[in-house]
């Protein structure tokens, strides 16, 4: 038996009511938002505390035209225990083939325990305007891949001469 042309049109016409029904109810419904977790818990450092690689975000930036520079470095430093910041091409006008740490203060203990890290020269520059000044800021250069990390880097800790804050990354638990 097949069925006839006005059955098909009727079952066609509740098609279309049916949708514009549903299609106006989620068009002019109100979303349904979850308020965003945090993604770290800050934490206080004082003055005399030790300043290991765990409280430590390093950006790393590649100044040399060497692909995947940045990243492998990124990746041996957090292997040292330091926390993963940017990883991308070099964003200032500075250019070196060695190292260069982004900062205004050398004595800041967070350098301190970063440029103990790299078996090549470190060398200073004043960070730009707009750089996070929340981490450490690095531009890695063509000579690095000749030099590398320093067998011994990874115990280094400096001392806190000043207090300041850090945020750790909440890890998921699954």
């Amino acid at each position: 038996m097949k069925p006839s042309g006005f059955v098909l049109i009727l079952a066609a016409i509740g098609v279309f009511v049916g949708g514009s029904i549903t299609g106006f109810n989620l068009l002019t419904s109100s979303a349904t938002t979850t308020v965003a977790a945090p993604t770290c818990t800050p934490r206080n450092i004082k003055t005399g505390d030790d300043v290991t690689a765990n409280l430590i975000t390093v950006n790393v930036y590649n100044a040399s035209r060497t692909a995947g520079l940045a990243n492998r470095v990124s990746i041996l430093l957090q292997r040292r225990g330091f926390l993963a910041g940017t990883v991308a091409n070099n964003p200032t006008e500075i250019e070196t083939s060695d190292i260069v740490i982004l900062t205004s203060d050398k004595s800041d203990p967070r350098v301190i325990v970063i440029s103990q890290q790299f078996s090549g020269d470190v060398t200073y520059e004043e960070a730009p305007p707009g750089t996070d000044i929340d981490n450490v800021s690095v531009l890695v250069g063509s000579n690095y891949a000749s030099k590398g990390l320093r067998e011994k880097g990874e115990n280094v800790s400096a001392t806190a001469d000043r207090p300041f804050s850090v945020c750790l990354p909440i890890l998921p638990v699954s």
